[in-house]
């Protein structure tokens, strides 16, 4: 049975923990709405192997602390208008030492984790009546020096909202989940290319499909075939190309010269080291509507994929 100075600190704990994985992962912290625009996050280190405390201050603002070891001050911290800090009951030392899962918060020495929320909703031990339909159940669990443990179930108030990111940092988010496709440069003539003959080029084991990608708010990043880029690997420089993925002429060059030179070989024969890159143009939606803002990207470019191309003389036919 927690005592009242128990529930107190097991209250402040699981709202700070709760307010930590909602807004930007356990190594960020929040202060309540009232008090977030003075929040000053300088968070050194994260959770573990830092640690996270949470106090009410003097102004009667929650206060959450990220310390870092070895530091002398908190790290991110919310607060009122003095703007947190480690006042009104803040340490800078874990009161309990952290034992395996026992990792999330303290209760005097005693390390503790909790289930946010329980994984039994309607658990026997829950107090009752609900305090209100938006209680949500947690349970905890404390280790005691002897190793026994206690544990117990109790409902969480306020439950934070969770924050939207700018629209930016949504935009950014969905386009680092756009996955550029593998595939293979193919090339024609079939397994050796000649001097002053056109060797096609195109992209197998790819389609024309747009790339997408969506942050968790609703924008959504899109990516457009646009064209190859390829290096003939003989010195010259690269080019560009229409997007190609079948073989035809769309995508041409001539060598200049055998590949005597070349820096790869196929069975024994130099080869050209020849590369190509997929590229598409990215334009952004929100809600389905165009997204546009400064800064944001308008091209995403693949990896360079890479195949030898031995290149021969045409021999004379002499009679």
């Amino acid at each position: 049975m927690l005592t009242p100075g128990k529930y107190a600190r097991l209250a402040v704990a699981l709202f700070g923990l709760v307010l930590s994985l909602l807004v930007g992962g356990s190594a960020a912290q929040a202060a309540p709405a009232s008090a977030a625009a003075d929040a000053q996050p300088r968070a050194d280190c994260t959770v573990p192997p830092g640690w996270t405390e949470s106090y009410v201050n003097e102004n009667g603002d929650l206060v959450t602390v990220t310390h870092c070891p070895g530091g002398d001050e908190g790290g991110d911290e919310g607060g009122g208008d003095e703007g947190g800090g480690n006042e009104g009951g803040g340490s800078q030392e874990p009161s309990c030492e952290f034992v395996d899962l026992y990792n999330e918060y303290c209760d005097g020495p005693n390390p503790c984790w909790m289930n946010v929320p329980a994984a039994i909703e309607d658990h026997p031990d829950l107090p009752q009546p609900k305090p209100s339909p938006d209680s949500i159940p947690v349970y905890w669990r404390c280790r005691n020096p002897d190793d026994s443990y206690y544990d117990g179930y109790e409902w969480l108030e306020n439950m934070p909202v969770e924050v939207e990111p700018p629209l930016e940092q949504q935009a950014m988010t969905a386009y680092g989940l756009l996955v550029v496709p593998d595939f293979t440069l193919a090339f024609n003539p079939p397994e050796q290319a000649y001097v002053n003959l056109d060797t096609w080029w195109w992209a197998d084991g790819i389609d024309d499909e747009e790339l997408v990608g969506s942050s968790a708010f609703g924008v959504v990043a899109i990516a457009t075939p646009d064209h190859l880029e390829v290096q003939p690997g003989d010195g010259s420089a690269a080019f560009d190309c229409d997007w190609v993925t079948a073989e035809s002429e769309t995508c041409n060059y001539s060598y200049a010269r055998a590949s005597i030179s070349g820096t790869v070989s196929v069975d024994g024969k130099p080869a050209y080291d020849a590369q190509a890159r997929l590229v598409y143009t990215v334009r952004f939606e929100n809600g389905g509507a165009p997204l546009v803002l400064p800064g944001l990207p308008t091209e995403l470019t693949g990896d360079w994929q890479n195949t030898p191309v031995p290149v021969a003389e045409i021999q004379s036919i002499v009679e």
